[in-house]
Parts: C-alpha cells; structure tokens; sequence
C-alpha cells in the first residue's frame, strides 16, 4: 500500500514539476492551482502517511522534493507581487492600472483554492500580495464585549461597493473594523476619497497605516480608537463588515445617525450586521448583491436635516 502511494504522489508531483507555464508571470490562477495541489495532494498526505506509519526515506524524500517546488513557486509570486507594486505605486492613476492588474492576472476566476483560508479567491490572494499584507500582527489587547475578532473582507466585495457608491475626492470613507487595513487601502487606491480605518488593536492599526504610507497613500489614515469614541463628522460612506454585534452595534448606528441628521450619509454592510442595520428607521436599503458567503447591502440616510 505505502509503494502505491510512492508512485501516486511521485506521479502528482512530476505533473507540476513538467508543467513549464508555470514559471510565466502571467499565469498567476495556474500557478496557485498548482501550490494548491501541492499543499494538499502531496505535502499533507505526506505528513499523514508519516503521522501514521513513522519515517520513511522515500516519503521523506518526496516531501523535500515538494518543499522545493513550493518555495520556487511562491518566489516567482513574490518576485511578481514586487514589480506589480512597484508599478502601482508609481502610476498616477493608481485606480485603473490596480484594475487593470486585476483582469490580466485574475480575470473573472471566483472559487476558492482549498488551501488558502475560508473566503479567500484568487483574487483575494493577488491583492495580498500586491498590498504586502503578509502576515498577522499578534494582538495587543483583549477584545471588548460585542467585538469581534479580525476577518477580513472579501477584495470583490470591495470593488462591487465602489462600483455602486462612486466615491470623489471631497468625500470621506470610513471602515469600522479596520483590521489590517485591506478595505480602506484598496479604496484609497481605486479612488480619489479621503480614507480612515477605525481599529480597535493598536498592532494592525499600525500595521495598516505602515502599508499605506508605503503605497504613498497620503489620502489613508487609521485610527487607534474605539468606534463608538470615534468622531464619524466627515464621513459620507460607512462600511461594517460585522464589526461588533449587540449594544456596542447600537450605539455605533446612533452616532452614525447623529452624523445623518446633519448630512446624507451611505452605510455598506457585509455579513451579519446587516440584518440590525436593516432595522433602522432611518436608513433604506437601496442595493443589495448576493456573493459566495453573504451579501453585500448599500443602505442610504433619510433623516438629514442640513444643519
């Protein structure tokens, strides 16, 4: 049985390692089929092979061989990310070139790789990587009661609320929740809005506006306070991807509300928090986009006063 295994995974791994596309820049989707085929089709059934029958050379061997593989693969990726940041950063219309780099080296590919973590395509891999968002800062601080802890935003949920609330250079965006600062970057580069992250841990607060001030986001800025001390009086667009649930929800829509009563505002939300941002009676939902694990919903003020 082990024997037939050998071949099996020996048969898997050749597959990759004659695959000479590959090593194209271009073939971003392919390349991370591949490390997805690697990660679980032959590295893990390694590990568990070994885990239940003890070391073998041969297994060994092959897992080496594949780690190889792993690390050439994910440094043509780097390699890639690193130019196409660069690129960015130095264009003068960063919205439609980080647009553009989408389409060429995503397209319209939408499943998950089995892989990566839950919500995370292909799409979502590539901004990382372009965003250098690497790595999670170790928190700092415990969590407040009805807060809830980092996930991050699906990257097309993002582009469809742009494209339903067009955002011009005297408005302000704020992401409650910020995390590590995925939602408020990609807005700040696809659009000529002022942009804040309002979070709560100080590590990914810092961690955020490090990344922006490295994409020359001069427009970008994160802010180290609790959403309900935060002062919300310049926002025009409001984005909760389930940041906090319960009272401390409440209380966040009623300072929102404040700000309503003075200017029209929009409120995009994600995830569970829309049902209770639904229940407000001044606010009326005006679009609603289904996606793979929820729905995005745009809803807009009705109680400005103009004062």
């Amino acid at each position: 049985m082990l024997h037939e295994t050998v071949r099996e995974i020996q048969a898997n791994l050749r597959d990759i390692e004659q695959q000479e596309t590959l090593w194209v820049d271009a073939n971003f989707v392919e390349r991370v089929d591949a490390l997805d085929a690697l990660a679980w089709r032959i590295l893990e059934r390694i590990e568990n092979v070994q885990y239940v029958h003890g070391y073998h050379a041969e297994f060994a061997s092959l897992y080496h061989r594949g780690t190889q593989l792993w690390q050439r693969l994910e440094a043509v990726n780097a390699q890639l990310f690193c130019r196409l940041r660069e690129r960015l950063v130095a264009s003068p219309s960063p919205g439609p070139t980080l647009r553009q780099l989408c389409k060429t080296y995503v397209g319209s590919v939408t499943h998950e790789p089995t892989w990566q973590d839950l919500e995370a395509d292909y799409l979502d891999i590539f901004v990382n990587g372009i965003l250098h968002l690497d790595h999670l800062p170790e928190t700092t601080q415990n969590l407040q009661p009805g807060m809830i802890g980092y996930h991050p935003t699906p990257a097309r949920v993002i582009l469809a609320m742009i494209e339903h609330v067009p955002l011009s250079a005297d408005e302000v965006f704020y992401d409650l929740g910020a995390g590590l600062g995925r939602v408020v970057l990609l807005v700040g580069l696809l659009t000529a809005a002022h942009v804040k992250g309002v979070e709560f841990e100080p590590a990914y607060c810092t961690y955020a506006q490090q990344l922006a001030d490295s994409l020359h986001l001069s427009r970008a800025t994160f802010l180290n306070v609790d959403a309900r001390q935060a002062d919300y009086a310049d926002g025009t667009l409001f984005f909760l991807y389930t940041p906090f649930t319960g009272r401390m929800l409440q209380e966040v829509l009623a300072k929102l509300e404040a700000v309503a009563r003075t200017h029209p505002i929009t409120l995009a939300t994600y995830g569970a928090c829309s049902r209770d941002v639904a229940q407000q009676h001044w606010l009326q939902p005006t679009v609603q986009q289904a996606f793979v694990y929820d729905t995005l919903t745009i809803f807009s003020s009705t109680t400005s006063t103009g004062i």
